[in-house]
């Protein structure tokens, strides 16, 4: 799914493919760490222990600051109208906030470990 569209160049990037701009920078990659955060946190959302839960928070808290990060890289523009934003770039905002919720609020019936 389309993220975001850069007039200047007629480039559409999607986050996972990579595209050099004229000044050297590179964009288009950050797919690939919302993909593997996001599969970290539904990996430890199946562990039923405290210490799952408490670092599930954090990796989700990371994942969401981090998808705020790449919305303001990918949709920055120096003129109005030069980016055009997709649907793909809001939806990664959104996800990451359903993610951070639902690691707020876990299921009470983990196993707590032996202090």
């Amino acid at each position: 799914m389309p993220w975001a569209y850069y007039h200047n160049v007629q480039e559409t990037f999607t986050g996972f493919h990579v595209i050099q701009f004229p000044a050297g920078s590179y964009y288009g990659k950050a797919g690939i760490p919302i993909s593997i955060m996001a599969s970290i946190v539904l990996l430890f959302m199946l562990i039923p222990k405290l210490w799952a839960k408490r670092f599930n928070l954090f990796i989700a808290a990371v994942l969401f600051a981090y998808t705020l990060r790449t919305y303001i890289i990918f949709t920055s523009a120096l003129f109005e109208g030069e980016v055009e934003k997709f649907a793909g770039i809001y939806l990664v905002i959104l996800l990451s906030v359903v993610i951070l919720v639902c690691t707020l609020f876990p299921k009470d019936n983990f196993k707590k470990s032996p202090e």
